[in-house]
């Protein structure tokens, strides 16, 4: 059991291990998964799982500096008459970052290597989405 402090107030907030040991069935399942995180858009982290088969990814930064760009995505697909943005990936030379919107606040992600399976990450990250977000 873990616990953080509650952004509703003072004192602090119980977590179960439920999110964590999604997280880390996402990166044990996806081949090429480096680690995954819960996220919200405000930057702050909830919770995550590194896979400690590879070297430590700074999953939290990452995710950080990406989640300020992901609002500004979705304020534009909403602009353009797309609606609610559900899915993100942003590929680069040394993997790959997907990102699935659980809640107005609130994103999961995971970070595959170079060689990650791309089809299995986004489809842990969906079908993992209500239990992620029924936890929060």
């Amino acid at each position: 059991m873990r616990l953080r402090l509650d952004p509703e107030g003072p004192g602090l907030r119980t977590f179960d291990r439920a999110m964590k040991d999604i997280l880390e069935k996402i990166v044990n399942e996806t081949p090429g998964a480096r680690a995954a995180i819960l996220m919200g858009f405000d930057g702050i982290a909830v919770d995550q799982y590194v896979n400690p088969a590879v070297e430590d990814p700074d999953i939290e930064s990452m995710a950080m500096e990406f989640s300020f760009r992901f609002l500004e995505l979705r304020t534009a697909a909403e602009s353009l008459g797309m609606g609610a943005l559900s899915d993100i990936a942003v590929k680069a030379e040394f993997g790959t970052f997907l990102v699935r919107v659980l809640t107005e606040e609130y994103f999961s992600a995971t970070l595959l290597g170079e060689t990650g399976h791309f089809g299995k990450g986004r489809w842990l990250l969906r079908s993992t989405a209500p239990q992620l977000a029924g936890e929060l």
